[in-house]
């Protein structure tokens, strides 16, 4: 038996472990239950046309909604290497309609200039939808080009995520050159294409709230993004960026877009970059 003595200081020994114990577990509990620690605010110059002008506006208000400190965006002239090296950018992003043929010389002289201004310099490249659903000679032998907007209701968006994907995959060919010639992963793609496909899926399928057609989703033939599209790649902008998921942020620059809408757009934007290996957010 133990004598008094003993079992007292067992007792305490067994109040101390009970007591650790507790404290653990309200620990893991806090930890579990505080917010995720926001990324540094990062400098930006913008490039493009006017397939991206309005991308900066929405993320810069999603990174305000987040929390983000520090985002700036960095006014510096289309290829001013001299400018660009002296700004010391974070991240350089490219959005224009010919995606799949751009001036990826040039491409190699703006990841050589922002690395040797910035080590840990990004450049992100947007693969964009594909002009007239890339309808001409794909698949072999078709030629019905869009001449006017109505004209994308026709598309079968099982051929037009064939189409991206075909686009994409040589444009991914070009990314791991240069990848490999940098000796790490600083080129990035942006898929906004493959998200703007599953959302025509949603609009075809009538799971989309407010959109009938996919004719609606454009401004015009060439197709120029409504603003559900730009919604979108604002989105997909701020998850490859920032590698953090835009669900639940607020953004209203694209005011007739709805909030059922946005909620949409924001978890098909997290979903298609957070799973798409070249936009860096995936292994």
């Amino acid at each position: 038996m133990l004598t008094f003595t003993r079992r007292r200081s067992f007792g305490m020994w067994m109040l101390v472990c009970v007591a650790g114990c507790v404290a653990a577990a309200g620990f893991l509990r806090a930890q579990d239950q505080a917010p995720p620690a926001r990324p540094a605010g990062q400098r930006i110059w913008f490039t493009g046309n006017s397939w991206s002008i309005l991308m900066p506006q929405g993320l810069a208000e999603l990174v305000k909604a987040a929390g983000i400190e520090g985002h700036e965006q960095i006014p510096v002239k289309p290829n001013d290497l001299a400018a660009l090296e002296a700004a010391k950018p974070d991240v350089f992003t490219n959005g224009v309609h010919w995606w799949m043929e751009t001036p990826w010389g040039q491409a190699e002289k703006v990841v050589e200039t922002g690395l040797k201004a910035n080590p840990n310099f990004r450049a992100y490249y947007q693969a964009a939808w594909l002009v007239g659903d890339g309808r001409a000679g794909f698949p072999e032998g078709r030629r019905d080009p869009v001449k006017v907007k109505e004209d994308y209701d026709a598309t079968n968006t099982a051929d037009l995520q064939a189409a991206q994907d075909k686009t994409r995959k040589h444009v991914e060919g070009i990314v791991d050159t240069l990848n490999e010639k940098f000796g790490k992963r600083v080129v990035f793609l942006v898929p906004v294409g493959d998200a703007v496909v599953k959302l025509r899926e949603m609009v075809v399928a009538g799971t989309f709230p407010g959109v009938q057609k996919q004719s609606q989703l454009w401004s015009d033939a060439m197709p120029h993004a409504g603003n559900h599209v730009w919604a979108l790649s604002s989105y997909c902008h701020f998850a490859a960026i920032y590698r953090m998921s835009p669900v639940g942020l607020t953004m209203k620059r694209f005011d007739d877009v709805t909030d059922d809408q946005h909620a949409i757009l924001q978890k098909i934007a997290w979903e298609t970059v957070s799973k798409y290996p070249y936009a860096g957010v995936a292994p």
